[in-house]
């Protein structure tokens, strides 16, 4: 739900390292949470108009907004869809679903199965609300082509055993037998089916329950009461506390609890959300059983009756707001600390918002990430950066992932001490610098490697980066080239339907012959979708290889393969012979075949390669960057 109240398509998940700071913000009723001091959330001053501000800013006495969902249309469940979406069981012999009469089964089926368009009537909900409180499935190990639904009861709950007999009847066709045991009572409903469906919506045990979808949607309060009068008729308790009654439920589940509170908000009502922790294992009965910690939502209610038909209550007041379409609940308690390791968050389509435990906050698109002025992790000069990295036993720093000119002053700074401290620098660009920072490069950069994406096609680069062409990149290079002291490598990402155009290859790889020379590696990139382009397939192998071979046929003579770990094109091959002369798989050298002056040793070529393998080139190369003391 967006802060508009509003169910809109989450369109990515996220993560990234994250050091620093974390407040941690706890309302009146509800669990809270933590997030960065930057992130923005919905919240009033003082409980006044509802804004975006940052978290870090709020205090005690301001309030969280809780959207309220906005009325929606009631679609009908397409149960069709559902069944043939659905994997089907390892019958022995051919199955196929049928329909007749409005209703459909499998054929392997008895009974006239079941409606194909579920239309999601209170009934329907009270149904839904019994079997997250008290349902479960059951198959036949033997027969893929059975499946049962239980609704378990106590012995003397007869009223809301026959209420679940009769919509099962009415609704679904389905006469339900009773099964007794002790001091309980199942209702059965044998429907393979049936069962697909309270699957698919609800889950199959106590742990994955949760609301459905459609009752979470549904703006139609009528509905909403009535999942509530069946779950509560099932889970549902009443007690007495400090002369209030509360109307309440527990369940091992976290997001059946977080369902039904937010029904609760839907129909305007403020729940408490609790988690209470449990020891893992307890005895019963002589044996030691697992145990999950209860989650639990609670209404506080000046009168309450409960009948398997409905639910009626009287709410308490809370310490609450109502104003334009928020619920603002008051913050209890903000706490800070220092935190090391992954946060998350999530884009929104549309509204670009979300709720953390039911309050409303902004998502972080990646634009905002990736052009933020405030650089987030820990503080450390150059001296640092240096210090670490010698500590370490690293040979050298590669400035990546976020384009290191962009801070060019404070690059420069760390690498002139880094190469005072006989360690080597190595920028991944874009390419796209001025000639000011170019100019700062050979006071300590050693090598660069420039990434160009679909080759730098005119057409690509307009459509997917947002630049007139790729004319700026080929200047860096050339100004990079021209001050002599920095080794020059191509990388091309090659995107597939897009941009992976063999015509476009060819004339880069020319230009890097012509301008760069054939000594010059250039590394051909396999895309994989991620974030804005996952309508695409990851690169074919095969394209990859045709890039190369277009590379080597214009004279280049080190020509790779990137991200295809074990590749024979992520091997270094000598010139003259054709051996291997560096063997890799993914970032680790498995194999050295060159002499003290790397010269080949089949052939003696010397080949276009600074430097000598060092000997810690087995060991740990990997450190996390979020080390600093």
């Amino acid at each position: 739900m967006s802060h508009q109240g509003r169910w809109r398509l989450v369109q990515k998940a996220f993560e990234h390292l994250y050091s620093g700071p974390v407040v941690k913000l706890r309302p009146f009723y509800l669990p809270g949470f933590e997030c960065t001091p930057d992130h923005a959330v919905f919240a009033a001053i003082g409980g006044g108009t509802v804004k975006k501000m940052k978290a870090g800013s709020l205090r005690l006495g301001d309030y969280l907004a809780v959207p309220l969902a906005k009325p929606s249309s009631d679609e009908p469940v397409d149960v069709e869809k559902i069944l043939r979406d659905e994997p089907a069981p390892g019958y022995k012999y051919d199955v196929r679903l049928e329909i007749v009469h409005g209703r459909i089964r499998r054929t392997s089926e008895r009974g006239l199965g079941v409606p194909a368009i579920l239309h999601i009537t209170p009934r329907v909900a009270r149904l839904f609300g019994y079997y997250c409180a008290e349902g479960s499935l059951s198959r036949a190990a033997n027969r893929p082509n059975s499946g049962s639904v239980w609704f378990s009861f106590g012995a003397h709950e007869e009223s809301r055993i026959r209420e679940v007999e009769k919509i099962l009847g009415d609704v679904f066709g389905i006469r339900a037998r009773r099964s007794r045991q002790k001091n309980r009572t199942a209702v059965i409903a044998s429907s393979a089916t049936l069962a697909t469906v309270f699957r698919h919506f609800c889950g199959d045990s106590s742990a994955t329950k949760r609301v459905p979808e459609f009752i979470l949607r549904s703006g139609n309060k009528r509905v909403l009461k009535a999942f509530l009068t069946g779950y509560l008729n099932g889970d549902g308790y009443v007690t007495k506390s400090h002369g209030r009654f509360v109307l309440g439920s527990a369940s091992v589940s976290q997001a059946l609890t977080y369902g039904v509170a937010q029904i609760l908000f839907s129909l305007d009502e403020i729940p408490r959300v609790y988690r209470s922790e449990n020891d893992s294992e307890y005895e019963i009965e002589g044996r030691i059983v697992n145990r999950s910690d209860d989650h639990m939502v609670r209404l506080l209610v000046d009168h309450v009756s409960m009948t398997p038909q409905d639910v009626d209550w009287e709410a308490s007041d809370a310490r609450v707001i109502r104003r334009g379409g928020f619920i603002l609940v008051p913050i209890r308690e903000i706490s800070r600390a220092d935190y090391v390791g992954p946060v998350y968050n999530i884009e929104v389509e549309e509204d670009h918002s979300y709720t953390a435990n039911f309050m409303a906050v902004s998502n972080c698109q990646n634009a905002d990430i990736s052009q933020r002025r405030k650089v987030e992790g820990i503080e450390v000069e150059p001296q640092d950066v240096v210090r670490m990295t010698v500590e370490q036993g690293c040979q050298g720093l590669a400035y990546t992932y976020n384009q290191p000119t962009i801070f060019i002053e404070f690059a420069r700074d760390i690498g002139m001490l880094a190469r005072k401290a006989g360690l080597i620098n190595i920028f991944v660009s874009n390419g796209y610098d001025t000639p000011e920072t170019v100019a700062e490069m050979p006071k300590f950069l050693d090598c660069v490697t420039v990434d160009f994406k679909g080759s730098g096609e005119t057409n690509f680069v307009r459509k997917y980066i947002n630049i007139p062409n790729a004319e700026p990149i080929f200047q860096t290079i050339l100004d990079t080239r021209d001050t002599k002291k920095i080794h020059i490598e191509i990388t091309d990402l090659i995107v597939p339907q897009v941009g992976d155009d063999l015509g476009a290859a060819r004339k880069l790889s020319k230009w890097v012959y012509d301008n760069l020379g054939p000594d010059t590696p250039i590394h051909f990139l396999r895309f994989h979708p991620d974030y804005k382009m996952m309508e695409f397939p990851w690169t074919p192998v095969e394209t990859l290889e045709k890039h190369c071979t277009v590379a080597k046929e214009e004279g280049l003579k080190y020509v790779y393969i990137g991200n295809v770990s074990g590749h024979r094109l992520e091997n270094t091959y000598c010139p003259g012979c054709g051996a291997i002369a560096i063997k890799r798989y993914g970032f680790d050298i498995t194999g050295w075949y060159l002499d003290k002056d790397n010269k080949c040793k089949k052939c003696g070529y010397k080949l276009a390669i600074f430097g000598r393998l060092e000997q810690t080139a087995k060991e740990n190369r990997f450190y996390s960057v979020l080390y600093h003391r």
